[in-house]
């Protein structure tokens, strides 16, 4: 295919897969413009090549799909399987992608002992064939609206069970048939382990995910102040990493009097090596097989452009695995590697400075990927295109060179190693130090909410419009004044919709309600859901463990599109009903907190108030009497009555009035505090009952269900909870007074989107 035509070849493969994936009307546009563009070239040869690679794809895709199946069923299993890669071992959990019968399953194992921790991490790694007994489980579901979709991800990865075993026996164990690939993923994880024993505990994270692009070691706080500021891309090995590992190797080579001939085939096989000990993972790929083509023309004087070999690199992933385009890594790396070539002429041209150069590849990077930021994960970084300017020449002129120059020394001089670590360190506090502080400001993200097709079809134009605009000599201001306006209209569209909506997030065994009325007249969290914490030893604590708040409560809310919370209500000290506020802070602005009175003397709630102070949110203590209204409802606090808190039945009870219904939020009330609200109340109808304590058997009498008479009844329980919520009792009080019932554990997070005073209700699971 002549110069420059391969773009075409790749774009008639996306179509190809694309149309399979995901006929929307993205996918209509995308090929439309693709064979607008091919047809206006007036060129009979490209136009067949197009069409040639459209069906090609198209019947590839269809192949992959079609085989993309289980040859398994539900039950438990007796097995056979190998691992394809070194297990992670992660606490007192192990897990680790494994094959048996040629389908891929995620192995899990709780692990029993310290001892049988340090017996699995030597005998098992990547190659070893073990017999194992298990149940093979299907992956869950989504449990909440636009939530990360861990069954789908899995489907992309050919995984279509969750193999779970009680006992592993390393002694039973074999290698055979190791492969290459094998061999290097053990030397990657012995080199990881190397530096963990060796490297000072401030820059193991650096070294792991710089040199063998193992990330798990970040600190939750570090990591996600990068993510703010939009710099974490550099915290993985990318086309930027592998430029400069080629060219370092290229020099010392040269300079040890190696022939640029020999050098050519020895990067031709240092590279794939480096790849795989990297961790395969696609921007790394992409940036191999970019530098190997590219050489390759440069040696044989092939007719490949920068831009054809992002192409034929982009088809060569297709070919291997058409499910790739799911990935967020692979959608980021070739979508923001296209934005910076066909940019690069006017970007080198008309900045002739190194500060307006890199200002200019950091406005185009973010512009490119804030699409794909904004669609999986609601949000992207302004401070970013600031940033990079200062980040991105740090981690490549002193960061990543000392990384792999401290591996190095560390074999021959231990001296040299302590002394250049210790300084490397220091730098390395500071400038996290320095990423905390940026990532503090106020609007270093912006919170987009769920793009739907149209408004990522916008996002997408106000982009290319902008790139446009500055090759065509615009002023800068002019140029993003068509994205300026698409983000404004989004954010306009998500705070001021006329629209409400009522969310019973499954956040698990615990409880939490998000209130969003229309036209941005209030948007209120009724406590945050959390997990009670268990002291265990040393050896069983994870690296990253799970966080209701980063992982489901904050990903429901950014979907939503919403950065300010006007009234958080923390209805008792319970970790299952605030443990995850504290989570809040630094991401969501909080106008005000509401507690019930004296629910301060508790260290989980002292801490969530230690925190509040710091950021300046005012705290109010609350009782029955308190309230507000505006032009959607009517919210009034009924309970408690008094001062004393007594755990349960002091609980925050609101009674609301908005969306055509009447609602009833009962916190952890018990069957004491319904008597007195009952005693205390001549008449309390509510159309929806939030029934209180999840169920338990000690709340929701028939006197109380009667008292209310409510028409709904909305249970937030754990699926398959160790408490047994709902209790069966608790369902016969509601099934007998015919009261309609919603569960969290069952039916997943369950809304009530409403306009004016008619609304519906909907289920995520059901």
């Amino acid at each position: 295919m002549a110069t420059g035509r391969w773009f075409y070849a790749a774009i008639a493969a996306i179509s190809g897969v694309m149309i399979i994936f995901e006929f929307h009307l993205l996918t209509i546009i995308l090929i439309s413009i693709g064979t607008i563009r091919i047809i206006l070239e007036r060129q009979k040869k490209l136009l067949f090549f197009y069409c040639l690679f459209f069906i090609f794809f198209v019947c590839l895709t269809i192949y992959n799909k079609n085989h993309n199946v289980t040859i398994f069923d539900y039950g438990f299993a007796n097995m056979h399987i190998t691992f394809k890669e070194v297990p992670e071992i992660d606490g007192d959990r192990l897990r680790a992608v494994v094959v048996s019968d040629q389908e891929n399953l995620l192995l899990s194992y709780k692990i029993q002992s310290e001892v049988e921790k340090s017996m699995l991490e030597e005998n098992i790694r990547a190659g070893a064939t073990c017999y194992i007994s298990g149940e093979l489980i299907q992956p869950e579901q989504n449990r909440n609206e636009y939530a990360f979709s861990y069954k789908q991800y899995l489907y992309t990865q050919h995984i279509h069970w969750l193999l779970e075993t009680s006992s592993i026996d390393w002694n039973d164990c074999y290698y055979s048939n190791q492969t290459i690939i094998n061999d290097l993923q053990n030397i990657r994880e012995k080199g990881v382990w190397f530096v963990e024993k060796h490297f000072p505990d401030q820059l193991i994270p650096y070294a792991n995910a710089l040199i063998f692009g193992d990330r798990s070691s970040f600190p939750e706080d570090t990591f996600r102040s990068y993510q703010q500021i939009g710099v974490v891309h550099l915290l993985a090995i990318s086309g930027l990493h592998i430029a400069f590992l080629v060219g370092l190797i290229y020099v010392i080579l040269l300079r040890l009097g190696i022939s640029k001939d020999t050098i050519y085939w020895l990067l031709h096989i240092i590279l794939p090596i480096y790849m795989v000990i990297c961790g395969l993972n696609p921007p790394v790929i992409r940036a191999v097989l970019m530098s190997l083509l590219l050489l390759s023309a440069k040696k044989w004087r092939l007719p490949i452009t920068t831009l054809d070999a992002l192409s034929i690199s982009f088809i060569i992933f297709l070919l291997f695995d058409p499910f790739l385009i799911y990935h967020p890594g692979f959608q980021l790396s070739f979508c923001v590697t296209f934005c910076l070539i066909i940019s690069s002429k006017a970007i080198f041209a008309k900045n002739p400075t190194y500060i307006k150069t890199m200002l200019e590849i950091s406005v185009v990077s973010t512009l490119a990927s804030f699409p794909i930021l904004a669609f999986h994960f609601f949000e992207f970084s302004v401070i970013g295109i600031l940033a990079n300017v200062i980040f991105v020449p740090f981690y490549t002129a002193i960061i990543l060179p000392a990384m792999l120059s401290l591996f190095v020394v560390k074999f021959f001089n231990d001296w040299l190693f302590q002394f250049f670590s210790e300084l490397i360190a220091t730098i390395v506090f500071y400038s996290e130090k320095f990423a905390l502080l940026i990532s503090a400001f106020k609007y270093s993200t912006i919170i987009t909410g769920k793009p739907n097709s149209i408004s990522i079809i916008f996002m997408i134009i106000g982009a290319y419009l902008y790139v446009f605009l500055i090759e065509n000599n615009k002023a800068k201001i002019l140029a993003v004044l068509p994205l300026t306006m698409i983000l404004l209209i989004n954010n306009a569209f998500n705070q001021f919709s006329p629209k409400g909506e009522v969310i019973f997030i499954d956040i698990g065994q615990g409880d939490s309600t998000l209130i969003k009325l229309p036209y941005n007249r209030g948007t209120y969290l009724i406590d945050t859901g959390g997990q009670i914490h268990f002291s265990v030893p040393e050896w069983q604590k994870r690296k990253k463990p799970f966080q209701i708040g980063t992982q489901i409560l904050l990903p429901v809310l950014k979907s939503k599109g919403i950065h300010k919370i006007d009234k958080l209500i923390l209805t008792h000290s319970d970790a299952d009903h605030i443990g995850a506020a504290k989570d809040l802070f630094g991401e969501i602005t909080i106008k005000k907190i509401y507690i019930s009175p004296n629910s301060w003397d508790n260290a989980l709630m002292e801490e969530i108030l230690y925190l509040s102070d710091i950021y300046g949110i005012p705290i109010s203590e609350v009782k029955a009497g308190s309230g507000w209204e505006n032009k959607s409802g009517i919210f009034q606090f009924i309970f408690p009555l008094d001062d004393d808190y007594e755990g349960n039945n002091s609980s925050l009870v609101l009674f609301a009035a908005f969306g055509g219904l009447k609602w009833l939020f009962m916190g952890d009330i018990e069957k004491e505090g319904e008597k007195v609200i009952m005693d205390t109340y001549a008449k309390l109808d509510a159309h929806v009952l939030k029934v209180g304590h999840h169920g338990s058997k000690t709340s929701t009498t028939i006197d109380f269900v009667k008292f209310i008479n409510p028409n709904y009844a909305v249970i937030s329980a754990g699926h398959n909870n160790r408490y047994g919520h709902p209790h069966q009792d608790v369902l016969d009080v509601l099934e007998d007074n015919k009261v309609h019932i919603f569960r969290t554990d069952i039916q997943g997070a369950i809304h009530y989107v409403f306009v004016k005073r008619s609304g519906t209700f909907q289920t995520i699971l059901q």
